[in-house]
C-alpha cells in the first residue's frame, strides 16, 4: 500500500536530513521499505538532497606513493570504481566530481578527467602543443565547471574547462631559460586556447592550483618563496612574492577568501594572511609537539586542503611514518596513509542512489 501523499512528504522531509558525511546511511534507509527505496532512487530527490546541504563530503583522499600506481583512501564506507593503473599518473585537482591527473611521461603528456562516483571516462586530453614536449620540465593543472550560473552540485555531466600551466626549458641545463605559460582546454570547443605571456619562473614538480575567486595559484621554483597566480577572466599570469620565512616548508592556502599561506617552522604550524596592501600578517595556528608530533620527526608538507580547511603532511623519521592531516579549525590530526606520499589530494562529492557505481561497505 502506498503511502499518503501528506505523510509521503512528510518523510521525503526526513530523509533529506540524513547527513552526506557517511554515504551508507542513506543506502541503507532505501532498504528499510518500498516507499522509501522509491523515494531515495528517485533523480529528484537526489537533487533535493544535494542542493540541501549544500557542501559535498569529504569521501576519501588519492594517494601517489613511491614508483606505485594512485590508489583511494577511504574515510566513509564509499570505494570508487578502479583507479586508471598507470604509473606515471598524478593526481592533482578535483572539483565537482571529476579528478584531474596528469601523465608527464605519456607521448603525448597529457591530462586524464575522470568521475570520481560514477567511473565516466577516462578522457584523455592531450597538452597544447605551442612547445616541443621535449622541452616540458613539469605541469599541473585545474579542472572547473564551464556551466554559466552553475550551482555545482549536479554538473559532473556538463562543460568543463582544463587549465594547463606548463614550465619549459630551452635547452634543458640552465635554469635561467626555464619559463611557465598557461592555456585553457574547452570540453565543447574540443580546443585549446592561445597561451598566455609567459613569466621566467619554473613550477614546483607536482603542485596543485589553489582557486579564489577567479584566479588560480601555484607554488614555483626559486631561491624564495613565490607564487604564481593565473587571471581566469583576464587570461594572465602574474607573480607575487611571499613574505621572508624561517620554516622550511610552505604552501598557498586560503584565508578569508584570500590568498594566505601555511608554513612550518620548528615544531608549528603558522599561517600567513595577505593584506590589501600586499604585505603579509603571520598568525601561530598549532605546536605539533603538544597535539600528535614530536619535534625530531622530519616534515614535510604536502598541500592545504582548501575544501576541509586541513593542512596535509608527511613525516619522515628514519621510517616513514605515514601521511596526515590537521584540521586548522579543530586543531586536531588524523592519520590519512600509511607510508610518505609524493602527493595526497581530497576528494570531496555527494553519493546518492542516482550516481551510485562505487561501492559501499557495511558502516562501523
Amino acid at each position: 500500500m502506498a503511502l499518503p501523499a501528506l505523510m509521503e512528504e512528510l518523510v521525503e522531509e526526513i530523509l533529506l536530513r540524513i547527513p552526506p558525511d557517511e554515504p551508507a546511511h542513506l543506502f541503507r534507509a532505501a532498504l528499510v521499505c518500498k516507499d522509501w527505496c522509491r523515494i531515495i532512487s528517485d533523480g529528484g530527490f537526489c537533487r533535493r538532497y544535494r542542493r540541501f546541504h549544500r557542501t559535498p563530503p569529504l569521501l576519501g583522499y588519492i594517494i601517489k606513493e613511491y614508483r606505485t600506481s594512485l590508489k583511494f583512501v577511504p574515510t566513509t564506507t564509499f570505494s570508487p570504481p578502479p583507479l586508471p593503473a598507470t604509473k606515471s599518473l598524478e593526481a592533482v585537482d578535483c572539483r565537482h566530481g571529476r579528478v584531474l591527473m596528469t601523465d608527464i611521461h605519456g607521448d603525448p603528456p597529457g591530462f586524464i578527467v575522470w568521475d570520481l562516483v560514477t567511473g565516466n571516462g577516462p578522457r584523455r586530453i592531450n597538452i597544447p602543443a605551442y612547445h616541443p614536449h621535449e622541452d616540458l620540465c613539469t605541469f599541473t593543472g585545474a579542472v572547473l565547471c564551464a556551466r554559466h550560473g552553475c550551482d555545482h552540485l549536479d554538473c559532473r555531466d556538463g562543460p568543463f574547462v582544463v587549465v594547463f600551466v606548463g614550465s619549459y626549458d630551452d635547452d634543458g641545463a640552465d635554469n635561467d631559460d626555464v619559463y611557465t605559460l598557461a592555456s585553457v582546454y574547452s570540453s565543447e570547443t574540443g580546443a585549446w586556447s592561445a597561451p598566455t605571456p609567459s613569466v621566467n619562473y619554473e613550477l614546483r614538480f607536482c603542485e596543485s592550483c589553489l582557486l579564489i575567486g577567479d584566479a588560480l595559484y601555484v607554488s614555483l621554483f626559486s631561491s624564495r618563496i613565490e607564487i604564481l597566480k593565473y587571471d581566469l577572466g583576464g587570461h594572465g599570469l602574474s607573480v607575487i612574492d611571499a613574505p621572508l620565512m624561517r620554516g622550511l616548508a610552505s604552501v598557498p592556502m586560503e584565508i578569508d577568501g584570500g590568498l594566505g599561506l601555511v608554513e612550518y617552522d620548528h615544531g608549528c604550524i603558522y599561517t600567513w594572511s595577505r593584506q590589501a596592501d600586499g604585505g603579509w600578517v603571520r598568525h601561530n595556528v598549532a605546536e605539533l609537539q603538544t597535539i600528535y608530533i614530536p619535534r625530531h620527526n622530519k616534515f614535510g608538507m604536502i598541500r592545504f586542503a582548501q575544501e576541509t580547511n586541513t593542512v596535509l603532511f608527511s613525516l619522515d623519521d628514519y621510517i616513514d611514518q605515514g601521511v596526515f592531516a590537521l584540521d586548522l579549525n579543530s586543531r586536531q590530526v588524523t592519520k590519512v596513509g600509511e607510508t610518505r606520499a609524493w602527493h595526497t589530494l581530497p576528494c570531496m562529492s555527494f553519493y546518492t542512489p542516482d550516481l551510485a557505481k562505487g561501492k559501499l561497505s557495511s558502516p562501523q
